[in-house]
């Protein structure tokens, strides 16, 4: 019996609205019904899940630590209905929820038991999940950390494990927050994830995703974008994603070296304050330009290097002119179009390009001046 049979028979039996929900309140499955319903059923269904101050209240009733059934009483200030919980148990853990709007006069202590009995059957089925969902990761760690001679046996393995052809052609991608955010493989899996096809592990924090290219499923950015929004759902809003370059998939580990290099690069360097060379949240190495020096071992020698005394000596200086270099190296030089950006006259831009000169003892006319500024306005811009 699959999960949406299971969730039809414990609302026949019950002879209510029943959904089944995983550990964090997102949903696997509903019954349609007749009876009147609750504004958290709608949130649930439209939303594929609980909003973060439904879950709060449930989660109030200590239902990820019940053995039996949970009544939740009514809240009509939040038009949340009374339900009953089933925790959906397997091997001593609550795999999920399976949830029923209870009747004013409340559920038969019969039907309760015999809905329970659907409810360690869904346990066991999430239990299942569960365990593939390891041994796929086990695989991917295995695949990406492995020496070339042991690739190709692991690369079959998961490729049976993904059911795809072992020729495939895949992409890496890896996921990271802010400093301090450890992000976790179930987050991305469930209602609304990532595909069948997507391999996910977890790795000091990060997510790593390897998902196949050029198939008939959704393009690549398109799945790391889906995870990073469900993840943002989940109140983390703040990652981002290196993505590495085209490879065969015994090859997976090259792509996961650049997509861990792209990500060092763009990684927020606070909680409040993500950086990166763009607004977006997905970054390709190959996109990253002259950037990529950031995603090296060397990236901190890199950054004391660009600190040349003309460029300490610039940034130190009024803030007008380091905004004024930097467009003006961006436009090629051009003092029409420094002008035109900035708002200003040209003969002020004049002025001002003669200003950096004295305070730098650099000549803006001389492409290794231009070079040594605008290369290290780049870098330091970007960490």
């Amino acid at each position: 019996m699959d999960l949406q049979e299971l969730v039809d028979e414990a609302s026949a039996i019950l002879q209510a609205p029943v959904t089944l929900e995983d550990r964090r309140l997102r949903l696997l499955a509903f019954a349609a019904h007749d009876a009147t319903t609750d504004r958290v059923r709608v949130e649930t269904v439209l939303g594929r899940g609980a909003g973060p101050r439904t879950r709060e209240w449930f989660e109030s009733f200590d239902i990820a630590r019940a053995r039996g059934p949970v009544h939740v009483p009514a809240n009509p200030e939040r038009e949340i209905a009374a339900r009953l919980c089933l925790p959906a148990r397997a091997r001593g853990v609550v795999r999920g929820y399976l949830w029923a709007v209870e009747p004013p006069e409340g559920l038969a202590p019969e039907r309760i038991r015999a809905a329970q009995a659907l409810a360690t059957g869904a346990g066991e089925a999430l239990a299942r999940v569960t365990s593939r969902r390891r041994e796929t990761e086990r695989l991917l760690l295995d695949l990406i950390e492995t020496g070339a001679q042991g690739r190709g046996g692991i690369a079959r393995e998961l490729a049976d494990d993904l059911a795809v052809a072992s020729s495939a052609r895949i992409v890496v991608a890896v996921l990271g927050g802010a400093p301090g955010v450890q992000l976790q493989v179930e987050q991305v899996h469930g209602p609304g994830g990532v595909p069948r096809d997507v391999a996910v592990a977890e790795r000091a924090g990060d997510l790593v995703l390897l998902i196949p290219a050029g198939g008939p499923g959704s393009p690549v950015t398109d799945v790391v974008e889906s995870a990073i929004t469900g993840l943002a759902r989940l109140g983390l809003p703040e990652v981002v994603a290196g993505v590495g370059d085209e490879v065969s998939l015994h090859e997976a580990g090259a792509s996961d070296r650049r997509a861990r290099a792209a990500l060092r690069v763009v990684r927020p360097s606070t909680p409040a304050q993500p950086s990166g060379p763009a607004a977006t949240r997905v970054h390709a190495w190959d996109s990253l330009g002259v950037t990529r020096l950031l995603g090296g071992r060397g990236a901190d020698e890199l950054v004391e290097a660009v600190r040349t005394p003309a460029v300490t000596a610039l940034l130190a200086g009024p803030e007008e002119l380091v905004e004024t270099v930097w467009v003006h190296l961006e436009e090629a030089g051009s003092v029409a179009a420094t002008a035109a950006r900035l708002g200003l006259h040209r003969q002020s831009v004049y002025h001002r390009i003669h200003r950096i000169e004295a305070l730098t003892g650099l000549d803006l006319s001389r492409g290794r001046d231009r070079l040594e500024l605008h290369l290290a306005l780049v870098v330091l811009r970007t960490i």
